[in-house]
């Protein structure tokens, strides 16, 4: 487990090597598949994109630092997401929350926040990457995508395609749940 200073201190060699904005790339089209993936749940558990088949899923990529230090734009749309959470079951779909933590912190946020959603550990950034995700002030840019039943991107949003699409301005959830089903 962290330290406090560990824990709060967001200066790493990630947060160094990606002080400088990266731009995102638009990597995929709305009809294509969803590049599956596995990370760990909060409780180390490995999960599948693909696990989560069989129902619309909202993935969502987002900026924590620490389990202390979340992005000021993102912490409110996370918030968000738990207050409507039961409205995206009530759709019969489902929310999977990917972030930049490493699974110890990840947990801690979890259980602090009182997340009800899954929340995947990309500490090593291997699927913002993968996922084409830009990075400013050392961590990856935001990004959403809806998926349908069958893994299809149904709709995305990337954060950081441009220098002057740097501050995330997340989907409104009503908009997400209305496209649930459409």
């Amino acid at each position: 487990m962290p330290s406090l200073f560990e824990s709060i201190n967001p200066i790493n060699a990630n947060f160094i090597s990606n002080f400088v904005p990266r731009l995102a790339e638009d990597k995929f089209q709305i009809g294509d598949l969803a590049p599956d993936f596995e990370l760990p749940d909060s409780n180390g558990t490995p999960r599948k994109l693909s696990d989560f088949r069989g129902k619309p899923l909202l993935l969502v990529f987002t900026r924590i630092f620490t389990d202390k230090i979340f992005c000021p734009l993102c912490y409110p749309h996370l918030n968000n997401l738990k207050n409507d959470y039961a409205k995206f079951l009530e759709k019969g779909g489902d929310v999977v929350v990917v972030s930049t933590t490493n699974v110890e912190m990840t947990r801690q946020i979890v259980e602090e926040q009182r997340f009800p959603f899954t929340m995947l550990s990309d500490s090593e950034w291997r699927v913002f990457k993968r996922y084409g995700l830009g990075a400013a002030l050392g961590a990856p840019l935001p990004a959403q995508f809806l998926l349908d039943k069958n893994g299809a991107i149904r709709f995305k949003y990337v954060s950081g395609l441009s220098l002057s699409d740097q501050l995330p301005t997340h989907p409104d959830n009503a908009q997400m749940l209305a496209l649930m089903n459409a």
